[in-house]
């Protein structure tokens, strides 16, 4: 009978990379979206922004490349990413707390393409200490060896395949989609889709 696509990962870090996933999508969308949308699409993260590939087009691209890269460890069993990935969560959470109390007032998470305006406040601060503190736990749960994780299989070179098609259609929408139209929606929904599926071309199977 096939097994699960994660079977070999406890449960508390497959929720943890869930969480790593969540956090650090704000780097893949304009990584892509750059890259397809060209001059017409602009982004800003942490004071730093541009349009399309211009400006600092580096930091979510280089931000990108390092997220894969702790996902494919975290994944593997291999204690470095996972206590990194714990690293990351804590360093958001003690941003937010700072940010919390000096600024509670633009504590908002904004989407402006999906029309998404969310106020944070107590209950993002929960979340995000009850997330720092599974991530702490999937770190020290960690396998003392990765001879215990087993070897990437066909079905992982299968999982690679099937996202790297995607790009063309994500090129696609996103390229002939008017900023806010249903094309451009859709084009950003398949890149976080996208974004959180990029662990099952790391993930151990059976």
């Amino acid at each position: 009978m096939p097994q699960g696509p994660d079977d070999r990962a406890p449960l508390s870090r497959r929720v943890s990379l869930g969480w790593f996933s969540l956090t650090t999508v704000a780097f893949w969308l304009p990584t892509i979206r750059g890259a397809f949308d060209g001059a017409s699409y602009q982004w800003g993260l942490f004071g730093l922004g541009g349009r399309g590939t211009g400006g600092d087009y580096w930091l979510p691209l280089v931000a990108s490349l390092v997220a894969i890269a702790l996902t494919a460890g975290a994944w593997r069993g291999q204690r470095w990413a996972l206590w990194l990935v714990a690293a990351w969560s804590l360093l958001l959470t003690l941003a937010f707390a700072v940010f919390m109390a000096t600024s509670p007032e633009d504590l908002r998470f904004r989407g402006d393409t999906l029309g998404i305006d969310v106020s944070l406040g107590w209950v993002g601060l929960i979340v995000l200490v009850g997330a720092t503190l599974l991530t702490l736990v999937s770190a020290t749960q960690a396998p003392s060896s990765e001879d215990l994780v087993p070897p990437p299989s066909s079905l992982n070179g299968t999982w690679l395949g099937a996202l790297a098609l995607a790009l063309p259609i994500q090129f696609v929408l996103l390229r002939l989609g008017a900023p806010g139209s249903s094309l451009d929606q859709a084009g950003v929904v398949l890149t976080v889709v996208q974004w959180f599926l990029i662990g099952r071309i790391f993930a151990p199977r059976r």
